[in-house]
Protein backbone atom coordinates (compact mmCIF):
# COMPACT_ATOMS: atom_id res chain seq x y z
CA UNK A 1 0.00 0.00 0.00
CA UNK A 2 2.89 2.38 0.69
CA UNK A 3 4.11 2.10 -2.89
CA UNK A 4 0.65 2.94 -4.20
CA UNK A 5 0.36 6.08 -2.07
CA UNK A 6 3.86 7.13 -3.10
CA UNK A 7 2.90 6.60 -6.75
CA UNK A 8 -0.16 8.81 -6.30
CA UNK A 9 1.89 11.60 -4.72
CA UNK A 10 4.51 11.44 -7.47
CA UNK A 11 1.81 11.43 -10.17
CA UNK A 12 0.29 14.54 -8.63
CA UNK A 13 3.70 16.22 -8.70
CA UNK A 14 4.16 15.38 -12.39
CA UNK A 15 0.70 16.85 -13.06
CA UNK A 16 1.72 19.98 -11.14
CA UNK A 17 4.92 20.18 -13.19
CA UNK A 18 2.90 19.96 -16.41
CA UNK A 19 0.60 22.76 -15.23
CA UNK A 20 3.58 24.92 -14.22
CA UNK A 21 5.24 24.39 -17.59
CA UNK A 22 2.03 25.37 -19.40
CA UNK A 23 1.60 28.44 -17.19
CA UNK A 24 5.20 29.49 -17.83
CA UNK A 25 4.71 29.23 -21.57
CA UNK A 26 7.34 26.55 -22.07
CA UNK A 27 7.20 25.08 -25.56
CA UNK A 28 5.36 21.83 -26.04
CA UNK A 29 8.55 20.14 -27.25
CA UNK A 30 10.52 21.14 -24.14
CA UNK A 31 7.60 20.29 -21.87
CA UNK A 32 7.28 16.84 -23.43
CA UNK A 33 10.97 16.17 -22.91
CA UNK A 34 10.90 17.34 -19.28
CA UNK A 35 7.75 15.39 -18.49
CA UNK A 36 9.15 12.24 -20.13
CA UNK A 37 12.27 12.55 -17.96
CA UNK A 38 10.15 13.13 -14.86
CA UNK A 39 7.98 10.10 -15.64
CA UNK A 40 11.04 7.92 -16.19
CA UNK A 41 12.64 9.09 -12.95
CA UNK A 42 9.37 8.43 -11.13
CA UNK A 43 9.20 4.87 -12.43
CA UNK A 44 12.79 4.23 -11.36
CA UNK A 45 12.12 5.70 -7.91
CA UNK A 46 9.00 3.58 -7.44
CA UNK A 47 10.84 0.45 -8.55
CA UNK A 48 13.62 1.09 -6.05
CA UNK A 49 11.11 1.92 -3.34
CA UNK A 50 9.22 -1.32 -3.97
CA UNK A 51 12.41 -3.39 -4.02
CA UNK A 52 13.69 -1.86 -0.80
CA UNK A 53 10.29 -2.24 0.83
CA UNK A 54 10.39 -5.99 0.16
CA UNK A 55 13.79 -6.45 1.82
CA UNK A 56 13.76 -8.06 5.26
CA UNK A 57 14.79 -5.67 8.00
CA UNK A 58 17.77 -6.71 10.08
CA UNK A 59 17.07 -6.51 13.81
CA UNK A 60 20.68 -6.62 14.91
CA UNK A 61 23.92 -5.25 13.59
CA UNK A 62 26.04 -7.73 11.68
CA UNK A 63 28.74 -9.49 13.66
CA UNK A 64 32.20 -7.97 13.23
CA UNK A 65 34.64 -9.86 11.07
CA UNK A 66 37.90 -10.79 12.76
CA UNK A 67 40.77 -9.17 10.89
CA UNK A 68 43.93 -11.22 10.53
CA UNK A 69 46.72 -10.24 12.91
CA UNK A 70 49.84 -9.32 11.00
CA UNK A 71 53.27 -10.09 12.44
CA UNK A 72 55.70 -7.17 12.68
CA UNK A 73 58.38 -7.07 10.00
CA UNK A 74 61.98 -6.32 10.95
CA UNK A 75 63.47 -3.60 8.80
CA UNK A 76 67.17 -3.24 8.03
CA UNK A 77 68.70 0.08 8.94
Amino acid sequence: MAVESTAIVLTERIDALAAALRAAGVSQEQSSSLLASAASATMHALTLYALLDEQPQADAAPEPVDAPVLAPVALAA
